[in-house]
């Protein structure tokens, strides 16, 4: 066969493009619906036209015929091709889609303003023709792109690749259909799940067509970052339960955790009853500090949530927390003799050298921590049998060894052939010596021999919260040990079993809710990042694996409220978990939802990296101007700050190419059709 020159090739590929655009697609079949002779959709006509606005002209008739051109308002704008001499089948069928701004003036703007002066001075009755002449006006809209046929299907691009003269372009409003085609044309088809109607403007008197219902797919959320901004009370909570929704909805491989710092996931919503717990029984577990069984749930027949204990021995920061944070809860007031033991910060065994690198300040903590086991046994918490370092010098053990404590503690002889307890006791030996310690100590607390001062820091041998501990375990004029018996039932020796078993359900597919309500945001925090921590380990063990299929088939995605506190925008801490998660939680598949009043306070890194946007009402200009700093809401900032409408926002998701103003659904029950077609 010959080789064709390329003249003839252009030519031939020419008529090729030609002749598939001659064939009928979406975009192609949506224009064949409006026309200027026929259509009650014609909003005007064109006056200028840019690569990035449009100006039209239009009339209260043609305004009235389509219900009215809210601001926001989405319009299409098509070009008359018989008009602009255009060859048919030589151009893609396509139309511009643009969004209305604001009101524009007419090149007769100053003569109409005149007219209506004078008709207003002189109270003149308007005749027919005058009348006319004053509904005509001029709008300004924003260009978000074009949509063409292509494929068979519908393709977008966010802007325009050439235009011809203004006045060869018709403007239209879509009908409702075309709309919901349009803005859902690349929600993945397989699983899109509707989350709310389309709403132009906060003041809604026109009556319309049917809401055009926004749609959006799970797989948005996959490995992603959404970002949830709004004032209290603006709907922030209902927009995370639609999330939560649509995900649990899915039949994505998805293992999910949600903190839940006020309870109003984890249990049903006292207003309305909703609950995405009782919703997705079957794909949700629940995990709580103070479980309860609210009369709805009883009526359902299900369980209380599992209590999230720890074992306060081995995980002692968060044990101890547990205790400063509910103390008031079970007591009247905080006694003055346990100041120290409020004030104390524990650290993790793991982690002493790297917070303590002193060997004196390693001792003293050593001392502090084995003085609170003590304190721990004696208040009845269970532990495995266990030994302590009493990190105390000689003379205390021989003193100790000479007041009959070698009849049940372990026993040597020193260097000076002097009896002395050794070093290492069991627990419960250790509370008794701590016993004794506090008698011997507070008759000779000014016997420098036995409780010198450290010659280096000026030290006393017992500071503060060694004194604390001493007494409540030895002074039997206060309740010691007892103010911590109401704890017990944050305890279980096995409880750092509890993040193992989150962690299997995460990888199981399951909803895990962490119900935080009652819990110190010392202690919130503390689950939190254990919980954190945890998951993200297993997701970077599998990637290091490299066991691609085992990999990409299950992801991971968080919920999280207050971000601000977890993401701060000053954090340059490298070792954080949440750092490290925004950072590089995409690359291990794991999705977060996070949630908070501020933008400027958090992580740029994070809000650079996030794909997602739900914006509620902001009142604050430092807000508003980080929004409008992105491509999709430079144009929004005033709607933002002016709508106060609960779940009412401007949305975008990966499905969307540019802002959606959207009404979120209200999160509401199963009914009891649904619930027995789902089960």
């Amino acid at each position: 066969m010959a080789t064709k020159n390329p003249v003839e090739a252009v030519l031939d590929r020419e008529a090729a493009v030609a002749a598939g655009a001659s064939v009928k697609g979406p975009v192609k079949e949506m224009l064949a619906a409006y026309d200027v002779a026929t259509s009650e959709r014609l909003l005007g006509f064109l006056l200028e036209l840019s690569y990035d606005e449009l100006r039209l002209v239009t009339c209260d008739a043609w305004k009235r015929k389509c219900g009215g051109v809210p601001r926001n308002s989405f319009i299409i704008v098509k070009l008359n091709e018989p008009a602009a001499g255009v060859t048919p089948g030589s151009v893609r069928p396509c139309l511009l889609l643009a969004r209305v701004s604001e009101t524009s003036t007419t090149p007769v703007a100053a003569d109409i303003q005149s007219t209506i002066f004078q008709i207003h001075k002189v109270q003149a009755k308007i005749d027919p023709l005058t009348n006319a002449e004053l509904q005509w006006g001029a709008l300004k809209a924003t260009i978000l792109g074009t949509y063409f046929d292509e494929g068979g299907g519908i393709a977008f691009g966010n802007d325009i690749d050439t235009f011809l003269s203004p006045h060869f372009y018709e403007v239209y409003v879509p009908t409702e259909a075309h709309l919901e085609i349009l803005i859902n044309s690349f929600v993945e088809s397989a699983s899109p799940l509707k989350v709310g109607r389309l709403r132009y403007t906060e003041t809604e008197t026109l009556r319309r067509g049917p809401d055009v219902q926004v749609s959006v797919s799970p797989v948005d959320f996959i490995a992603n970052r959404t970002a949830l901004f709004g004032k209290t009370r603006m709907g922030k909570s209902n927009a995370i339960k639609v999330i939560l929704d649509t995900m649990l909805s899915s039949s994505l491989s998805l293992g999910q955790i949600v903190f839940d710092l006020s309870g109003e996931y984890t249990y049903p919503d006292p207003q309305t009853g909703a609950s995405i717990f009782l919703n997705h029984q079957d794909r949700c577990n629940r995990y709580s500090l103070k479980p309860r069984r609210p009369q709805i749930e009883q009526d359902a027949g299900v369980e209380e949530p599992k209590m999230l204990r720890v074992n306060f021995f081995e995980q002692v920061s968060l044990g101890h927390a547990i205790s400063e944070s509910l103390f008031d809860a079970s007591q009247q007031r905080r006694p003055d003799y346990m100041a120290p033991f409020f004030g104390w910060e524990p650290i993790d065994l793991k982690d002493l050298k790297t917070v303590l690198p002193e060997t004196g300040d390693q001792v003293r903590y050593e001392r502090a921590q084995s003085m609170y086991f003590a304190l721990l046994h004696d208040a009845g918490f269970t532990h495995p049998k266990m030994s302590v370092r009493l990190a105390l010098h000689s003379p205390i053990k021989v003193a100790l060894c000479a007041g009959g404590a070698g009849q049940f503690a372990k026993t040597k002889t020193n260097s000076k052939g002097e009896d002395e307890v050794e070093d290492i006791q069991d627990l419960g030996v250790a509370a008794r010596l701590y016993e004794r310690l506090w008698t011997l100590y507070d008759n000779n607390a000014a016997d420098t021999t036995l409780f010198p001062v450290s010659s280096g820091s000026g030290k006393p041998y017992f500071e503060p919260i060694h004194r604390a501990l001493l007494k409540m375990i030895g002074d039997t004029n206060v309740s010691g040990a007892k103010k911590l018996t109401p704890f017990l039932a944050y305890h279980d020796p096995k409880g750092s079993d509890v993040v193992k078993a989150i962690v299997s359900d995460v990888e199981g597919g399951k909803t895990v809710l962490i119900d935080l309500a009652n819990a110190d945001p010392v202690v919130a925090r503390y689950y939190s990042e254990m919980v954190t921590r945890a998951v993200l380990a297993k997701q970077m063990s599998k990637f290091s694996e490299q066991d691609v299929a085992e990999f990409t088939k299950h992801s991971v995605l968080f919920y999280f409220e207050e971000a601000h506190t977890l993401f701060r925008a000053d954090d340059k801490d490298l070792t954080s978990v949440y750092n490290k998660l925004a950072k590089e939680g995409a690359k291990f598949r794991i999705g977060m939802v996070y949630a908070t009043q501020s933008m400027t306070t958090l992580s740029p890194d994070l809000l650079k990296n996030t794909e997602n946007f739900f914006i509620a009402h902001l009142n604050d200009d430092r807000e508003i101007k980080e929004i409008e700093r992105r491509y999709e809401f430079r144009d929004i900032g005033l709607d933002v700050q002016r709508a106060r409408s609960k779940g009412y926002v401007r949305m975008i998701t990966l499905s969307h190419r540019y802002a959606l103003p959207v009404q979120l659904k209200l999160f509401a029950p199963v009914t009891k059709a649904v619930a027995s077609k789902q089960s």
